[in-house]
């Protein structure tokens, strides 16, 4: 459910996604709609981080 690769809501755990303010990929492991965060784990090796479901989209293809 996407807008121009944008998600509509919350993003869901295991979606690949692009973080817009980071431009980095990562995948959804966990969604806290409490303080309304996502924690990502990096493509690869690397430290885990935290986004706001609007900085975020569906990774395209060529990212993948």
């Amino acid at each position: 459910m996407t807008t121009a690769g944008r998600i509509r809501g919350a993003p869901r755990t295991g979606d690949l996604v692009y973080d817009t303010e980071r431009e980095a990929i990562g995948r959804v492991a966990y969604v806290d709609t409490g303080s309304n965060l996502a924690w990502l784990k990096p493509q690869h090796d690397g430290p885990e981080w935290t986004a706001l479901p609007e900085q975020l989209r569906l990774a395209a293809d060529g990212e993948r």
